[in-house]
């Protein structure tokens, strides 16, 4: 979701290509592969330009301590299982999430295109961006895409009080015809991100009640900018059931247990590796299906263009002249970032300076 507060005093714009180079140039620094580099570069400043600063260049020293401390393997031997015409298992062997999260998409794409579906589990695999790219991916390709992660130590089922499951994001995509609407979901099953956390501490802004358990020790980065964990967040629907919070723990552990039991790793493990000290041994499941499969294309797109019309003539609450289709202002924040520039803020901009001045990149931000 596109970040809806202002951007902070002193917020500067760049480049995109320049932004992606210095990415680019930091993971190859820290003994990524160019060309692996690159994708890492594409997905994270993707974040950016679509307005998720909690998802994009921000997110950088969550890797490089990981990746110089040896938690991440810089060269994994990544493995794709065909386990049936339609289902496969990729073994990550504790690479970059990126590099999976794009070899089990493509076999889920080249499943679907073959058979009319293609469903991919990963495990041994780490932070893989926002879910929403992976998910676009194959709506570029005409195809619906799904895409889904778990990791671990963040959010607290209803009724506990400690972190356990991840934030568990999830994203569908559904194309619509050409010059059309697509719908692009892509939402964390907790109330909110920790990105979106950490962005709110980093610009000094309070956490909206809500977030976090208000049984827990408030919200606090450490010293490298990172979320403390003794800050449960809370499920979608909040603290209980009276709100619906049994729903939002429910859906997360959907994901835990399809990224989790299904790729075959367990929910211990990302525990023990969500500080960084271990792997993170996050899972992942990726799914295509053909619009064919079940429908005519026209057909299809004619119905989602009238329900997409139904929403958007719904009355408006006061201040609001529109109502959205889930990928739209995120669709809007894309084109004016890339005609502005990306919207690098104080803080943000100070971290780029101590991982350009670390690595000597001479980008003399």
């Amino acid at each position: 979701m596109v970040e809806s507060s202002p951007l902070p005093e002193g917020t500067v714009r760049e480049e995109v290509e320049r932004i992606t180079e210095f990415v680019a140039a930091v993971f190859a620094s820290a003994g990524i592969p160019r060309t692996q580099a690159d994708l890492v570069a594409d997905v994270l400043v993707a974040a950016d330009l679509r307005g998720v600063r909690s998802h994009g260049v921000a997110r950088l020293p969550y890797f490089v301590v990981r990746l110089e401390s040896g938690v991440i393997n810089p060269a994994p031997d990544m493995r794709f299982d065909q386990r049936t015409d339609t289902t496969g298992h990729v073994d990550a062997d504790n690479g970059l999430g990126m590099v999976a999260a794009k070899m089990a998409m493509e076999e889920a794409m080249a499943m679907a295109a073959a058979r009319g579906a293609g469903f991919v589990a990963v495990t041994g695999s780490n932070h893989f961006g926002f879910a929403g790219y992976w998910a676009n991916l194959a709506a570029r390709r005409g195809l619906i895409g799904i895409a889904m992660a778990n990791s671990g130590r963040r959010t607290t089922p209803t009724f506990g009080t400690e972190s356990l499951l991840g934030t568990n994001p999830m994203a569908v995509a559904i194309p619509g015809a050409a010059g059309g609407t697509d719908f692009l979901l892509d939402m964390a099953t907790a109330t909110a991100a920790v990105g979106k956390i950490e962005t709110a501490l980093r610009e000094d802004r309070p956490i909206p009640d809500g977030w976090v358990s208000q049984y827990s020790s408030p919200a606090a980065l450490d010293q490298r900018g990172v979320l403390t964990y003794d800050a449960p967040l809370l499920p979608l629907g909040g603290e209980g059931d009276e709100t619906g919070g049994h729903k939002g723990y429910g859906l997360a552990l959907l994901v835990e247990l399809l990224c989790g039991a299904l790729a075959g790793s367990t929910l211990a493990d990302r525990i023990r590796g969500a500080d960084g000290s271990a792997p993170a041994a996050m899972g992942q499941f990726f799914g295509a299906l053909q619009v064919a499969g079940f429908r005519e294309p026209n057909d299809v797109h004619a119905d989602m263009a009238s329900t997409f019309d139904t929403l958007r003539a719904a009355k408006k609450t006061p201040g609001q002249d529109r109502v959205f289709i889930h990928g739209e202002p995120e669709a809007i924040a894309e084109e004016e970032n890339r005609r502005l520039g990306i919207p690098i803020t104080p803080a943000l901009l100070d971290q780029m300076r101590r991982l350009d001045k670390r690595f000597e990149l001479g980008f003399d931000w």
